[in-house]
């Protein structure tokens, strides 16, 4: 492949590149819409038409991904990470047709209208226990993320999955294990040893905890999600067996409590630093779910999304070869000005195209609707029980996440003004 470009090389990782991420956007898209990074080893593409035109269809697949990643770990090491690799890869995400679209019939009933809709009260009651407590504890000063945005999402993914409160604690340290992994596997070329240490424990843990919490409600169904995913007869008729229920259900937490999280921080961190747009909110709440969506496209949790070509295709006169590594910038496509106008603005009366912040193509995030109305309830609760809500953080300078992919901030000092 062609090594000759318009655009000089650069690390995802330095400071520079997460400081500087979305002009470097503007000119990839400008000037080399599709791009070889040398350090990633993969094709960019980052305008909005080619991002949302091949993640639809069967041109560009996940299920790669692992087994190329496993390539990289030197020899001998492979059985440090086989805990992991053994769960991962029985996850949607990394699996393509017929595979992923067994494995999505039978998840889809977590994410039917009926089930968000039956949460729906649950999270507002959640929100508000969660936001007095906060001010109970803390009075006019607190951490949004430590206490808000870390918290909230997973102790609604407990109540989903019918894990008793006392377990929250014990639920967020495996969920955050989990991230760890995960935050650094999709960015780098092999897995990381140090880290996978601990996740091994937290998998083992969280596997114990769930099949026992399965087979307890097999012979006591509870009236939570996890009772209504367990099939009657595992692994008989294309049903899952109790072992893919428990791995499908642990991407859930990963995915349910880390994305929500940055959302939330960016959302807030948004509104701050617009406070046209946050008084119009306050004058009228019936804007959050505009406020969630322009938030997505201005500053998506997930930055960018990992596929491999299938076969060889050409794209802007590159040649992506089968099976080469392809990053499509979901954060870069929400910027476009060819499909948004003024798309460096956070703008609620924004109209015309959708934002591509959960993928696309039979691979779109499985629990986008409930994300949704998760971080809106979240935000609504904040706007109308501490509408008083002010930053003390240097509004130009957050501390985003050191990572290239999830994007959100990881501390929030926040007070409540009079």
């Amino acid at each position: 492949m062609s090594t000759e470009h318009a655009m000089g090389q650069f690390s995802i990782h330095d400071t520079a590149y997460q400081n500087q991420r979305y002009r470097l956007y503007e000119q990839l898209r400008t000037s080399e819409p599709v791009f070889w990074h040398e350090e990633s080893e993969s094709w960019f593409i980052t305008r909005y038409a080619d991002v949302a035109t091949h993640l639809v269809g069967e041109s560009f697949i996940t299920s790669p991904l692992i087994t190329n990643k496993m390539k990289n770990v030197p020899p001998g090491e492979e059985g440090d990470f086989q805990d992991i690799i053994d769960v991962i890869s029985t996850w949607m995400i990394y699996n393509d047709r017929p595979v992923h679209t067994r494995l999505r019939s039978h998840m889809n009933r977590a994410f039917w209208a009926k089930e968000i809709d039956l949460i729906r009260p649950e999270i507002q009651r959640i929100v508000a226990d969660q936001l007095d407590g906060v001010i109970a504890r803390n009075g006019s000063a607190f951490d949004f993320v430590k206490e808000i945005a870390h918290q909230i999402p997973a102790i609604v993914l407990c109540r989903m999955l019918g894990i008793p409160g006392t377990e929250v604690a014990r639920f967020i340290g495996w969920s955050d294990d989990i991230a760890s992994f995960m935050q650094d596997f999709v960015v780098k070329p092999a897995p990381d040893r140090e880290i996978s240490a601990q996740t091994r424990r937290s998998l083992a843990e969280i596997v114990d905890f769930l099949t026992r919490a399965i087979r307890e409600r097999r012979e006591s169904p509870k009236n939570d999600l996890l009772s209504r995913l367990i099939s009657e007869n595992p692994d008989e008729e294309g049903q899952l067996a109790d072992s893919e229920i428990i791995r499908q259900t642990i991407h859930l937490i990963f995915g349910g409590h880390k994305i929500p999280q940055f959302l939330l921080s960016n959302c807030l961190h948004l509104l701050f630093a617009n406070p046209a747009e946050f008084a119009a909110l306050k004058a009228d709440p019936e804007l959050i779910t505009a406020t969630v969506e322009e938030c997505i496209r201005v500053e998506s949790p997930i930055q960018y999304i990992t596929r491999h070509a299938k076969d060889d295709i050409e794209l802007h006169g590159k040649k992506i070869r089968a099976n080469d590594s392809v990053y499509f910038f979901l954060g870069s496509a929400g910027r476009d000005a060819a499909e948004f106008e003024a798309p460096e603005e956070f703008r609620l009366d924004r109209t015309g195209r959708r934002h591509l912040g959960f993928g696309g193509g039979y691979h779109a995030c499985i629990a986008a609707a409930f994300a949704r109305v998760e971080v809106e309830e979240v935000m609504r609760g904040v706007v109308e029980r501490i509408p008083g809500i002010a930053p003390r953080y240097d509004l130009t300078n957050p501390q985003w996440t050191a990572n290239p992919t999830f994007h959100g901030i990881v501390t929030m000092p926040v007070e409540i003004a009079d």
